[in-house]
């Protein structure tokens, strides 16, 4: 299991969009803070509000590159035109749990709706598949179909709806669809 961490320190793929855009994702690195923090001061205040912390503070975004554990949270960001402009992470379960992955996404406005946010995906499932996890679970707001609809097109299953699971800034509420893509199929088992 160490050689596939050691490889996955090296994950790299490159992909040329249909528009001629070409793209690199590879793990977040130690130099990326300065990057890092220019793509979420990008975001607009709609996309802000729904992240857990605040990643327009420059000491959260430099707590999570200087803290950098790949093993807890694997990040991979998405280079074009020498700028990062979208981030996703595994965040991996301890314990009873550490079989489980939980997936999220970050994408510049910019750069939304050209299949990018796709290929995030599915480099997060790579990368769950080659760490051994079982399950690779996403939450994501119901008022986001198309992105709801995008984990679905990848194999994820709608297993939930949490019901007024995030609160934005004025109160209020918004159901939020658990989606899981079960890497190991136990269907079988008795």
């Amino acid at each position: 299991m160490a050689d596939v961490w050691a490889q996955l320190t090296r994950y790299r793929q490159i992909k040329v969009l249909p528009d001629g855009l070409r793209v690199l994702l590879r793990p977040l690195g130690k130099d990326d803070a300065n990057q890092l923090a220019a793509l979420f001061e990008r975001a607009s205040s709609e996309d802000l509000e729904r992240f857990r912390s605040d990643p327009t503070d420059r000491q959260v975004v430099t707590s999570w590159v200087e803290d950098l554990d790949l093993r807890k949270i694997f990040p991979v960001v998405v280079v074009a035109n020498d700028r990062i402009i979208g981030d996703a992470t595994i965040h991996f379960g301890l314990k009873f749990q550490r079989h489980l992955g939980w997936m999220r996404l970050f994408l510049d406005r910019e750069f939304r709706r050209r299949g990018i946010g796709t290929l995030m995906i599915r480099s997060s499932i790579d990368i769950a598949r080659r760490v051994g996890l079982h399950q690779l679970i996403a939450l994501v707001p119901t008022d986001q179909p198309q992105v709801v609809k995008a984990f679905e097109n990848q194999g994820f299953q709608n297993e939930f709806i949490h019901g007024d699971y995030a609160m934005l800034q004025d109160g209020r509420t918004l159901d939020v669809a658990e989606l899981v893509l079960y890497l190991v199929d136990h269907s079988g088992e008795f």
